[in-house]
């Protein structure tokens, strides 16, 4: 399934012509209709399907059942769509062979780079295949390349491309040892098809793992990963199904149970939905009481039920909805689209959400349709600017090269092709990443001493795009020059404004206060003000001192402040609230207090805790252990009065 032009689509199989076609969702009548544009002509056929905003890919396979083994000279098979959105209909563009050979599952997905891949398990190891960067010719496949990716008969593999330039593979492991788990490894966008990294375990152990495993990621989030999998756990109080989580700044997996063995869960499938920013997942667990084998736990099926949680804070309850329930049959095998719901970064603004199941025993589909799902967000048609650059002339040879764009990006677009970096004709090899609305150019190697450079960031159809899709206006170009070889600069001394400020008070746990002009810090109720200034020019710099200049409000306190580093700077003015407010340091650089009224104050922080941020956001916490709250100027007040950050530079 996926969405597109404003309406559901499905791959489903139509019984009058016993083929599979492209279904349109009428939404008004809750139906599905036949637009006779076939996907699949051969029966007994699973199916992966990726819509890319312009081209829909289908991805085809005869399937063998769990645990057996592949079988060859049976073709897999991907066919390209396009779509006219004045008529609404798909054109079949081209079919291609991506191997010969009969297997349990395959996925792809699309790289930044335009080639396709595709993974799926043969003859006991891990296989990919990867098209040229047309998305159409297909290479030969190959075994990915580590120990790991030997498994048993009944493992499986799926696909994801995530960050702004990777493709990752997570895989199942059961051969019954200490090993055995969910694998991850992945590989970045340009390199040697063969050339992955050394695969970690999300999860490890005996019985850690199953054959059953869905993907999604989410480059708001920090560009985490999330997996919904399947263990092979028998007692009862333990994980049967669980979200595996990974961190874009840790590099490392978290787990978070969605229901133990005791709920009988089964076949399960997670669903971001950014404007509620909720996870939603979908599994098969017995049916409800009243209903023809109620509570019966069976692989066979069952009902479809809901389980959510919030992005901020994953934590999965006993708690469940039913959503798919045939009275009289097992529903099961619940899916839905590759892509974020109700995002217009995904191409789903306003989207709801539509998850479809089946019922083997009388061959209907089923579906679940939920029109309230969120709104995504009004149309975007404004082009993206570069507000900030790094770094200044003066620059170390060892700095990165970072611009921060006034709006969220999509990562894809942000590559070593749309972001450079010259010297005269010379263009310097280079990585580049996107987090957290700052693309960052990290120089292979040292730049030269006492050398100008000519960063360039590409506007126009071909450069950089918002999460709109709207194209940066023109290129946005900048020149710095090095340090000499030896040498440092010349002390220079800025004063930055907030870019944002807000307090959060566990009086109000969901109100968000960042159009207030008081900023609230106290011990009772709890209150802390948080603050965030672009350090993003100063990269490669070296910080001598830092002051943090604030001004009291109308109330003074007896108690003493305390200034924290916040790590996650992933909050917002507009959304940061009591209940999803990043967490402060645990260690204080800098204090204040005792205050009076309507007084300009200056704290001295501890300059090395401030020093790592430089060429990045930073973010400062404030909070107090006196039930004598302080209440602070914030920069809707005035420039004059709003915090600022002295920072004395080398």
């Amino acid at each position: 399934m996926w969405f597109n032009d404003g309406v559901w689509w499905g791959n489903l199989w139509d019984t009058a012509s016993s083929d599979f076609h492209i279904f349109r969702f009428n939404a008004a009548t809750s139906s599905w209709v036949n637009t006779g544009v076939a996907t699949e002509t051969r029966a007994n056929t699973h199916h992966d399907v990726l819509w890319d905003g312009k081209t829909l890919f289908v991805a085809s396979y005869r399937f063998v059942n769990d645990g057996l083994p592949f079988e060859p000279n049976f073709p897999s098979t991907m066919r390209r769509y396009s779509y006219n959105s004045s008529t609404k209909t798909y054109t079949l563009l081209s079919s291609e062979r991506i191997h010969n050979n009969k297997v349990e599952t395959m996925s792809i997905d699309k790289d930044s780079t335009g080639r396709v891949w595709a993974t799926w398990q043969q003859g006991n190891r891990i296989y990919l295949n990867v098209t040229g960067t047309d998305g159409i010719t297909w290479g030969t496949p190959f075994a990915h390349p580590a120990s790991l990716s030997n498994v048993s008969v009944d493992d499986t593999s799926a696909v994801i491309a995530f960050g702004s330039n990777k493709v990752g593979v997570m895989w199942s492991r059961q051969v019954g040892d200490a090993t055995d788990g969910m694998y991850w490894s992945h590989h970045v966008d340009g390199a040697s098809k063969t050339t992955w990294t050394t695969p970690v375990a999300a999860v490890k152990g005996l019985r850690s793992g199953d054959d059953h495993m869905n993907l999604k990621w989410l480059d708001s989030s920090g560009g985490r990963v999330f997996a919904a999998t399947k263990t092979s756990n028998t007692s009862a109080s333990l994980p049967l199904i669980q979200l595996l989580v990974l961190s874009n700044t840790t590099s490392t997996w978290s787990a978070h149970t969605i229901a133990t063995v005791s709920e009988c869960p089964n076949r399960v499938i997670v669903m971001i939905d950014e404007f509620a920013q909720k996870l939603r997942t979908f599994a098969t667990y017995p049916k409800p009481s009243g209903t023809t084998n109620a509570g019966v736990c069976t692989s066979s099926g069952g009902a479809v039920y809901e389980k959510s949680t919030s992005l901020s804070t994953i934590n999965f309850t006993t708690t469940k909805t039913a959503r798919i329930v045939d009275d009289d049959q097992y529903v099961h095998n619940v899916t839905s689209t590759k892509q974020n719901l109700n995002s217009n970064a995904s191409g789903t603004a306003n989207s709801g959400l539509l998850v479809l199941a089946d019922v083997n025993a009388t061959s209907r589909y089923w579906h679940y349709y939920d029109s309230t799902g969120g709104g995504g967000g009004t149309a975007d048609t404004t082009a993206p600017t570069v507000t900030a650059t790094s770094p200044a002339t003066g620059a170390a040879v060892t700095t990165n090269v970072t611009g921060t764009f006034s709006e969220a990006m999509t990562s894809s677009t942000v590559t070593p092709s749309t972001f450079t970096l010259t010297s005269g004709a010379t263009t310097v090899g280079a990585a580049v990443t996107y987090s957290g609305g700052v693309a960052t150019l990290d120089p292979t190697a040292d730049l030269a001493a006492n050398t100008t450079y000519t960063a360039t960031i590409k506007g126009g159809a071909s450069g950089v795009k918002d999460a709109a899709g709207n194209a940066m206006a023109a290129d946005k170009t900048w020149q710095f020059t090095t340090a000499a070889a030896g040498g440092g600069t010349t002390p220079q001394t800025v004063t930055l404004t907030a870019t944002a400020d807000s307090y959060v008070t566990s009086a109000s746990p969901t109100a968000n206060f960042g159009t207030s002009t008081l900023l609230g810090v106290d011990n009772s109720p709890v209150e802390a003000t948080y603050l965030k200034f672009d350090l993003t020019p100063y990269a490669g710099r070296t910080l001598q001192s830092a002051t943090l200049q604030l001004r009291s409000a109308g109330s003074g306190s007896t108690g003493t402040q305390n200034v924290r580093v916040v790590a996650n700077d992933t909050w917002s003015e507009t959304g940061i609230t009591n209940g999803n407010k990043p967490a402060l340091g645990t260690t204080s650089i800098g204090t204040l207090g005792p205050t009076t009224t309507n007084t300009n104050y200056n704290i001295p922080l501890t300059a090395t805790a401030v020093a790592g941020d430089l060429g990045q956001q930073l973010s400062l916490g404030i909070n107090s252990s006196s039930s004598d709250g302080l209440d602070l100027n914030s920069k809707e007040v005035s420039t004059t009065a709003a915090p600022k950050l002295v920072l004395t530079l080398g």
